[in-house]
């Protein structure tokens, strides 16, 4: 489709919109030409534009909002990549990052992490969640993957169904977890449930690398992801080393979905719904496919983000708007697809 690269300019455009605005909007609203100001003073040359601005203003846009803005940026579009790269390999499209495994697991080290920084006195308690955070969830995914291996292959079946089954009981760890020794589990519980309120740059270090070469290389390999959505057979007929991509796909995928749990919480649905409102824009053609969801991810949790802390007087958990969204996103489909049966 001549189209393709045109969708892409366009979903691009569309981004720079939507940061644009989410750091304009909020309690204290910004003048749209102070905010061009100061974000194109970081450019070369361009240092003095925002000298004109407020240092007020300067200080919400690049202390504040653009830290938030540019995380959940980051989590969108690497959400979205790994969903539709999972969906891909797993020729589902019901298939989420989170359903092997990935947030049960980053949730049940994130609760640890806190308990271990109330317990220990010498421990950094955001150091320590971080940590164990993106380490259960990678640990959990692993896991699964022993799990489902047989020989030398990995039934794709039997991987869907160990990550559920050890996605159901880390949840269950979490949730006795808290019970047991949280005093006051409201503030986990709206950690957990997703935000990316608090987000800082120290965090956006570390997350912007691993998004960024996440989706380039699932993107390098869209080819074979075409080649897997047609059946492994065919896949091995192209020439393709089956389970040796296997291995890399999930291994890149769940990378750049766990990599915000740490920082964000749990957020859902991205993976599941953008892949799908993509393809009707872009097709089904994975070299297309998967930036173009990185780059509609970032900007539709931009707006989520928008949305939960502008709508209401308290600030709503981004997780739960996101699941609302998809929520409401999913019974559209099922009633489309039952007007064409």
């Amino acid at each position: 489709m001549r189209g393709r690269p045109h969708v892409l300019a366009i979903l691009g455009v569309v981004l720079l919109i939507t940061v644009i605005l989410g750091i304009s909007v909020g309690p204290v609203s910004l003048p749209l030409m102070d905010v061009l100001k100061v974000l194109l003073s970081g450019l070369p040359g361009l240092s003095g534009l925002s000298n004109s601005v407020p240092p007020a203003h300067r200080t919400i846009v690049m202390d504040i909002r653009l830290p938030v803005v540019v995380m959940a940026l980051l989590v969108g579009a690497g959400l979205s990549s790994s969903g539709a790269a999972m969906q891909g390999l797993f020729k589902n499209p019901l298939v989420d990052p989170f359903i092997i495994g990935i947030s049960a697991g980053g949730a049940f080290g994130w609760v640890l992490g806190l308990l271990a920084g109330e317990r220990v006195a010498f421990v950094d308690s955001d150091i320590v969640r971080a940590f164990l955070s993106f380490s259960f969830g990678i640990g959990t995914v692993t896991a699964a993957y022993l799990l489902s291996r047989t020989g030398s292959t990995i039934p794709l079946t039997n991987l869907l169904l160990a990550g559920v089954a050890l996605s159901a009981s880390m949840t269950a760890a979490t949730q006795l977890a808290v019970y047991l020794f949280i005093d006051n589990p409201t503030p986990i519980i709206f950690s957990l449930m997703g935000s990316c309120a608090n987000s800082r740059w120290s965090e956006i270090a570390v997350v912007a690398p691993v998004v960024i070469i996440g989706v380039l290389i699932l993107s390098f390999f869209g080819r074979e992801l075409n080649a897997f959505s047609t059946g492994e057979d065919n896949a091995r007929y192209l020439g393709i080393e089956v389970e040796r991509m296997k291995v890399i796909i999930l291994a890149v995928g769940t990378l750049v979905a766990a990599i915000g749990i740490p920082f964000c919480g749990m957020i859902g649905f991205v993976g599941l719904m953008v892949p799908h409102i993509v393809r009707r824009l872009i097709g089904p053609d994975h070299r297309y496919l998967l930036p173009a969801s990185a780059l509609f991810g970032g900007a539709f949790l931009v707006l989520c983000d928008l949305f939960s802390r502008t709508v209401l007087d308290v600030a709503i958990p981004l997780g739960i708007v996101t699941g609302l969204i998809g929520g409401g996103f999913f019974i559209y489909l099922l009633k489309a697809r039952r007007a064409y049966t």
